[in-house]
Formats: C-alpha cells, sequence, structure tokens
C-alpha cells in the first residue's frame, strides 16, 4: 500500500462535509422562503404546498445541524498510530478482504459512508469512510490484522478480514 497521511485524509473529509453544509444550508434557506413566498399560499384547505416546503425546509435545518455536529467531533479527532497499537480504534486506517476483495476504510466518529480517493504515485487509493456506530464499525472495534469481523445482512452473515491495519 503506498503511505497515506491520515491528517491529508482527514482534511479531504472535512473539505467534503463543509462544501455539504454550504449546499444543505442555502437549499434550507431557499425553502424557508419558499415557503413563506406569497405563491405558497394555500388556495384551498387541501393545499399543502406551503407546508410541504416547511418540512424540506426543517428536514435541511436539521440535516445541516448534524454536519455541524459531524466537523466538530472530526476537529477533535486525535490521529492515533493504530499499527503500534495492534488494534482498531477511532482514527484507523483498515483494508479488508471480504469474498477475494479487498477495500480500504478509515474508521471516523462522524462522517461515515463517504468515498474518498487519494492520489499517489502508484495510482488511486479509494477509502470509504465508517463509522464505530455502523455494524461493520462496531464489529471491527478492538480487532487486530488477522483477526476477522462477522456482521449480520440482508443476505445472510459476511465475514470480513483484517489485513491491514494504519
Amino acid at each position: 500500500m503506498p503511505p497515506v497521511d491520515k491528517r491529508q485524509l482527514l482534511a479531504l473529509l472535512v473539505e467534503r462535509l463543509t462544501e455539504e453544509l454550504g449546499k444543505v444550508k442555502g437549499r434550507a434557506l431557499r425553502e424557508a422562503e419558499g415557503a413563506t413566498h406569497e405563491e405558497a399560499r394555500a388556495e384551498s384547505d387541501k393545499d399543502m404546498r406551503a407546508t410541504e416546503a416547511s418540512y424540506v425546509a426543517r428536514g435541511l435545518a436539521e440535516r445541516a445541524v448534524r454536519l455541524e455536529q459531524a466537523l466538530a467531533q472530526l476537529a477533535r479527532l486525535q490521529l492515533l498510530d493504530c499499527r503500534r497499537k495492534g488494534a482498531i480504534q477511532a482514527s484507523a486506517l483498515l483494508e479488508l478482504e471480504h469474498d477475494g476483495q479487498r477495500s480500504w476504510y478509515f474508521l471516523v466518529p462522524a462522517g461515515g459512508g463517504e468515498h474518498l480517493t487519494l492520489a499517489g504515485s502508484s495510482g488511486e487509493l479509494r477509502i470509504q469512510t465508517l463509522t464505530p456506530t455502523s455494524p461493520l464499525g462496531r464489529a471491527l472495534l478492538g480487532l487486530a490484522v488477522g483477526d476477522e469481523a462477522e456482521v449480520d445482512s440482508p443476505q445472510g452473515p459476511r465475514v470480513y478480514e483484517v489485513v491491514e491495519l494504519i
């Protein structure tokens, strides 16, 4: 594996979430303005345009709050050398194998499910963020290289082997 700077990886995640936060806030503002606009006024007792627009605005505002909380958690994240500790914990960068396929994951306290790409001299490295509250993240905590994690899925149990830990 090419050398990976976790600080660079974390900065990429923070940048992605910050961009999303800006978009969500802008859309929430537009939806809130739309909900109170004169054209959204109900034309009958069955007209729900303004109510629906306010629900969308509220949902977007709640998403913005969750993104702000995620960014605050990421700002406090201490990047640990998990290879030296020998166990998976927050800030671990790990390679897992499942059904002959290998994938890289970055275990972070918030912002799970993001796909990050780092360019290096040996090509691009795709890394998915994972949180300790997800089923896979929960199963991996405390494991070491060579250990296996079993996770239930709708298709049945899935087994992941820890191949590398950074």
